[in-house]
């Protein structure tokens, strides 16, 4: 099993389609930095399933189709082909070669193929297990494995001896034996929950199923005495049935004689009738002719207009061929003039086909303008955000000067509020004392209202009013000056610094700045933000647009190719008329023909009307003699007739008396059906009410059986027990069997739950004691080649493979320490980057020896390695090439050289990889690298 050939399309800097072909042996893969070589080893990842996009060097896994470059649009789907030869069948196929496709497009959809059949992953990698390929198998080697391999984690390390041992798959069946035990334990306990229901549904229905049975046993003896009283019944009429029949029988013999008496009557009548009837068949036979000569009078009256007709039908004959030879003239005409519109349509349709083709240019040029403006708008938009990222800057800094300014305010108000002396309490005392005041003053005015009021009222003269008013107004003053000198102390206790911090220059007013400066900030980021939302909306707008030209373009494509099937079908339509008209030309020449044969059959029919009726004539004088034949014979049947009748009243009178007999007989077989009946009306009654026969029980008749009186005494007692036995559930007992059915299959089911989780435990234990067994034997191996492996590499020193648990096998983590020569034994992570290589490759060679992989793809594996390493590198590596196929990646001219052949890698154009043909030749005695024009190539080119 070795690689064939590997195919590209649209993965990563492959956008075309790209054919790798490998061979046996070394193979390297040559060209400069950035060139996509590490895409084909990414490809290789991809196609055999890895799912990591970090592993693949992406951010998501649709970043693996090739996304354009400046002058080349995306592609939407990618797409690598993998062919493996099996000719020795380590695949479980049949199949000499295995081709691995996979597929997938910009929407995210993936698609997998194996041999052309679509599948799915878990089939990709189920091919794989335990040969040593695949995604996280050692059979791909690149700068990141090798940190893998020599990673700080013993843990990480374990899939090289996993794939080695071959216990991969037995992980995978383990994993999937756990899964299933898993599952099993919540069946077991889902189970157990439904039982416990089951269990008192069972009890209460095997309860209800025996009181079923009770009820049915009394229904049965219900049913039995039913039975008894019934067949009693029909007994009495059976009896009574038997006593009528022969009183009928006797009735039936007086009947018999009378109608003796009869006979000789009938004998008599039957010979007139007989004379009768030979008069009769004289008369049919002349009818019979009369009937023959009116069918013949018919016959020739049809067929005289038959021929009429033919006569009518061959002169319209002669009449259609010639208007048919006119028609077709006219259809001649009418295909020459439409083969000449067919010609002026075909000129019309090349015209909107040249003016199609305008216009799909037009859409086109109108798509590339639509482009232009969103790239345009969108630029715009990063503007607009990279402005709002600055306002966003400055907005920052406003807040933390309002903040600021909010602090210095308060420091201020507090060292204004100490130097004032301003506090709540004076501020409400005084307050309150105004008040009282204005209150006190208040109350006095309305006093003195009220007095003066009552005064008037006296009868008081003027004089000593004006003397109280005086008084009161000098009382008034003076509440009034108390009342300002209370103001003025509430005045003093106000703030007045609160005015020096609302000034123009003061504090407050210069936060109010700010946050006016704050508010246009932001009203500027909003009115940004909407311009956006705007440029956004009119790009979907427009990429809508784009669509559209892009559908109008389809479908001018698609009109383009209807108008040219139209043309087409034209032009064939005018090959076809052609090629009517020829035929429209023999079809008038045989209208013409055809109208001159109708000629001469209109003059044959002519003759044969003639004919007919003279045979008609002579037809109707035989009718006329047989009607006077006829008219004598029916006076001869008249008489005839009258002498039968006699006879009858004859018979009539002696037809009465035996019909006495008849009414006495009917009578009595009338009593014998009304028996029959009640007889019948009790098997009915009986199968009505019990759905059963009475028949299956006459057996019973003859047995001796209780009077009814003590059987309907017994029946009733049965049914009040019937009655006291309440509600009876009918089909308690399938109910019961059902449930029993159900308990019964649940019991099953959990035991063999129980069973199959045994079973499950039993495959685990076995799957996990033959992985130990299998990765100890293979540790052990790997262990010791790698212990010569690195002696030969490193030409001598020292390697220790070692367990971290080995008491876990299973999960137990692989630690590495190595002593190259003249060097302590020591951690991997002390070592140089080119020991660490040596030593990654010493393993991968030593794992090689317990289970080669078919090939094997090392991405710059020696690029730390100097030209001592390189050589025992490449030593090594013949001898492994001989089994394995290595395909190399490298810039190494050493290994370059070692190599059978060479694969190039470069990028003509910026952005695409496309492949190269390199070979090595000779000059000047030394080996060196050609192109296809036979030029040298360097390693650095």
């Amino acid at each position: 099993m070795f690689l064939k050939s590997l195919e590209l399309y649209g993965f990563k800097s492959f956008p075309d389609k790209v054919s790798l072909e490998f061979a046996d042996g070394i193979t390297s893969l040559l060209g400069p930095n950035g060139c996509g070589k590490s895409n084909i080893v990414d490809a290789i990842k991809w196609v055999l399933g890895e799912q990591s996009t970090k592993t693949l060097r992406a951010g998501k896994m649709e970043d693996v189709i090739f996304n354009g470059t400046d002058n080349r649009k995306p592609l939407q789907v990618a797409e690598v082909s993998l062919v493996i030869s099996n000719e020795e069948h380590h695949l479980p196929l049949d199949d000499p070669e295995v081709e691995i496709k996979r597929r997938i497009f910009r929407t995210g959809e993936s698609e997998y193929y194996l041999n052309k059949n679509r599948v799915l992953l878990k089939n990709i990698r189920e091919l794989f297990f335990d040969t040593g390929v695949g995604k996280s198998a050692y059979s791909i080697l690149e700068q990141g494995k090798i940190d893998q391999i020599l990673s700080s984690k013993p843990e990480d390390r374990r899939f090289i001896f996993e794939e080695a041992a071959g216990i991969s798959r037995f992980k995978v069946q383990s994993q999937e034996a756990e899964r299933k035990l898993v599952r099993t334990d919540e069946n077991i306990l889902q189970v157990e929950t439904i039982l416990k229901e089951v269990k008192r549904t069972y009890e209460t229905k095997k309860n209800q199923a025996a009181k079923a049975i009770s009820y049915r046993e009394l229904k049965a003896e219900q049913f039995s005495l039913e039975v008894d009283v019934q067949l009693s019944t029909l007994k009495s009429f059976l009896l009574l049935r038997e006593n009528k029949i022969e009183q009928k029988q006797r009735s039936e013999e007086a009947y018999a004689s009378q109608r003796g008496s009869l006979t000789e009557f009938d004998q008599e009548i039957e010979q007139l009738q007989e004379q009768l009837r030979s008069l009769g068949t004289q008369r049919i036979s002349k009818q019979t002719e009369l009937q023959r000569l009116d069918e013949a009078t018919k016959g020739r009256s049809d067929k005289l207009d038959l021929l009429t007709q033919r006569f009518r039908d061959f002169l319209q004959q002669k009449d259609q061929a010639g208007a048919r030879a006119e028609l077709i003239q006219e259809h001649i005409e009418r295909d020459t003039d439409e083969i000449d519109q067919k010609l002026t349509d075909i000129a019309i349709l090349e015209e909107s086909i040249e003016q199609l083709q305008a216009e799909t240019e037009q859409n086109q040029k109108s798509l590339e303008q639509t482009r232009t403006l969103i790239s345009n708008q969108n630029t715009e938009i990063l503007d607009l955000e990279d402005a709002n990222n600055r306002f966003n800057a400055d907005s920052d800094s406003l807040s933390q000067r309002i903040k600021e300014l909010g602090d210095v305010i308060v420091v201020q108000l507090e060292e204004k509020l100490k130097q004032s002396g301003y506090t709540l309490e004076n501020k409400e005392k005084a307050r309150t004392a105004l008040l009282k005041s204005i209150e006190h003053l208040k109350g006095r005015i309305a006093e003195e209202q009220t007095f003066l009021a009552t005064l008037k009222q006296t009868g008081i003269s003027s004089e000593d009013l004006l003397n109280r008013q005086a008084q009161f107004q000098g009382a008034l003053l003076k509440d009034l000056t108390q009342v300002q000198s209370l103001f003025d102390s509430y005045e003093a206790m106000q703030p007045t610094f609160l005015d020096e911090l609302i000034s123009d220059e003061g504090t407050i007013s210069e936060k109010r700045r700010l946050d006016q400066e704050m508010g246009n900030l932001r009203k500027q980021m909003q009115i940004n933000r909407e311009r956006i939302a705007y440029l956004r909306e009119e790009n979907q707008n427009l990429t809508m647009a784009m669509e559209r030209y892009q559908e109008a373009i389809s479908d001018q494509k698609v009109a383009m190719n209807q108008l040219l099937t139209q043309k087409q079908g034209a032009k064939e339509w005018v090959s076809k008329l052609q090629r009517s008209l020829t035929e429209q030309e023999y079809q008038y020449k045989d209208a013409l023909k055809l109208s001159e044969t109708a000629q001469e059959r209109i003059y044959e029919t002519q003759e044969d009307i003639r004919s007919v009726e003279a045979e008609l004539g002579q037809i109707k004088e035989r009718i006329a003699v047989l009607n006077a034949e006829l008219k004598d014979l029916v006076v001869v049947i008249e008489e005839q007739s009258r002498i039968i009748r006699e006879k009858q009243e004859q018979k009539n009178t002696s037809y009465e008396q035996l019909q006495t007999l008849r009414t006495e007989k009917e009578k009595l077989e009338l009593q014998i059906d009304q028996l029959a009946t009640n007889i019948t009306g009790v098997y009915t009654t009986f199968f009505e009410n019990y759905g059963k026969s009475l028949k299956e029980f006459e057996n019973r008749m003859e047995d001796e059986v209780p009077d009814i009186p003590v059987l309907k005494s017994r029946l009733e007692e049965v049914r009040r027990k019937i009655d006291g036995m309440g509600y009876i559930n009918q089909m308690a007992e399938e109910e019961y069997a059902e449930v029993k059915e159900q308990y019964d299959f649940l019991s099953k089911q959990l035991d063999d739950l129980y069973r199959a989780k045994n079973d499950l435990d039993t495959v685990i234990t076995q799957i996990k004691t033959r992985s130990e067994e299998l990765f100890i034997a293979s540790y052990k191996q790997i262990a010791h080649n790698f212990q010569e492996m690195f002696r030969r590499l490193f030409g001598g020193g020292k390697a220790e493979l070692t367990l971290v648990d080995p008491d876990n096998v299973l999960e137990s983590g692989i630690d590495i320490l190595a002593q190259p020569p003249g060097k302590k034994l020591t951690h991997l992570s002390l070592l140089s980057g080119g020991e660490r290589s040596m030593t990654a490759v010493a393993l991968l060679f030593a794992t090689y020896q317990v289970k080669p992989s078919p090939f094997c793809v090392l991405d710059e594996i020696d690029a730390a390695l100097d030209d001592r390493n390189i050589g025992y590198f490449l030593s090594v590596l013949d001898e492994f090439a001989m089994k394995s196929q290595f395909i190399i990646i490298t810039h190494n001219k050493h290994t370059v050289m070692g190599s059978q052949t060479l694969l190039g890698v470069t990028q003509m154009e910026p952005g695409v990889s496309s492949m190269v043909s390199y070979k090595i030749g000779n000059v000047a005695g030394e080996d060196v690298i050609l192109n296809d024009d036979q030029e040298l190539v360097t390693i650095e080119e």
